[in-house]
């Protein structure tokens, strides 16, 4: 069972990649993602729709928000008590032998609860982010998981400074979902020389953005740049640019809405740069793909977004945009002295983030459940 949270991305896509990879290695098994917080209680899942919302509407709400949830966990005292009888009935019923969790809030409580439900139960953290420090929430730490795995290995070494030195976190990077990994390793296609480079302005998938301010000042380019723009699974977000598009046709723009894995991978791969927020998922999956992601810090950047301005920033591959304005100079400038930009492009490509993935398929698929 995989218990995740459709607050934000990343949690949502990192359990059904691995849901899928489960279902490959193990066709006989039955999988099942819960989103435990928006099912078990109203209390929890307003809190996830009050996360969404401030995305759309105001990150610098979350400098309020993400330190009054740090404390959440005050509400869990060794147990549930928002939740904490559907947990017990989905627990009761479904009998797992195997308990994942991709979202910082379902851990302390859950598993504690859990194994009082389920005694054999092995409880496995995966957790999404890039870097710890400030930004890092505590709640993805529980002493009674038996693994707590990290995409990288300063996730694991601010676990320790953490005190958490009898958890094992091994960094064995992130599992995408099948398609998106197939599509990444096929051969890249050489765009023809007349091919205008891709700018991708990313959404996620709550369909969060500043799209029209962006493309705004990105019409002195026109003829210089093509440009897609998600919008996620917001459909007036999505009439909204087709719209803009028909009144600016000078500017090539495609609109789209919410892409599946391979078709992400697709774009991630032809795209010259994108633009999306700092975002763990987006992140991940930019430095998968060797793509030039540049950051919308857009109304202030969130403590949790912190993580991966910290990790690119330590590989010297940050870029971070404050206003619209900064977009059109950085795109100019990369355009005008493509040495810059190809400079960048190239530590991007020697920085990827990959995966061991039979490693990963050991931990999941192991069923003795003692702890390490």
């Amino acid at each position: 069972m995989i218990f995740t949270s459709s607050g934000g991305t990343a949690h949502d896509a990192a359990a059904y990649a691995i849901e899928a990879w489960l279902k490959r290695w193990d066709p006989d098994g039955e999988v099942l993602v819960e989103h435990v917080l928006e099912n078990a209680s109203v209390f929890t899942g307003a809190g996830v729709a009050l996360y969404n919302w401030i995305q759309r509407h105001g990150p610098w709400m979350h400098q309020i928000y993400w330190r009054v949830v740090e404390f959440e966990d005050v509400t869990k005292p060794g147990t549930l008590l928002a939740g904490r009888f559907y947990v017990i009935r989905l627990l009761r019923k479904l009998q797992p032998d195997l308990l994942i969790s991709t979202h910082p809030h379902i851990n302390r409580g859950h598993f504690d609860l859990a194994r009082r439900v389920c005694p054999n139960l092995r409880c496995i953290t995966c957790c999404t982010e890039l870097d710890g420090g400030f930004g890092f929430s505590r709640n993805w730490l529980t002493r009674s998981a038996d693994v707590f795995w990290t995409l990288t290995p300063e996730v694991s070494a601010d676990v320790r400074r953490r005190g958490y030195n009898r958890v094992p976190a091994p960094a064995l990077g992130p599992l995408f979902d099948p398609a998106f990994e197939e599509e990444l390793a096929l051969p890249e296609r050489c765009n023809s020389a007349d091919q205008l480079p891709l700018l991708v302005l990313g959404a996620g998938a709550n369909g969060a953005n500043n799209h029209i301010r962006l493309l705004e000042v990105l019409l002195p380019l026109a003829g210089r740049l093509r440009v897609v723009a998600l919008c996620g699974r917001r459909q007036a977000a999505l009439d909204q640019l087709r719209q803009w598009a028909e009144e600016h046709p000078q500017l090539s723009l495609t609109p789209l809405g919410f892409q599946g894995p391979a078709a992400m991978a697709k774009l991630y791969k032809q795209a010259w740069a994108m633009v999306a927020r700092p975002g763990a998922r987006t992140a991940t999956e930019a430095l998968a793909a060797g793509t030039v992601l540049i950051f919308n810090g857009f109304g202030m950047t969130m403590p949790q977004e912190l993580l991966a301005r910290r990790y690119f920033h330590a590989r010297k591959i940050d870029c971070c945009i404050r206003k619209p304005q900064d977009l059109l100079e950085l795109c100019r400038g990369w355009l005008e002295q493509p040495q810059h930009y190809q400079k960048l492009k190239a530590e991007v490509a020697r920085h990827a983030l990959v995966a061991d993935r039979e490693a990963i398929r050991s931990l999941l698929l192991a069923r003795d459940s003692a702890k390490g």
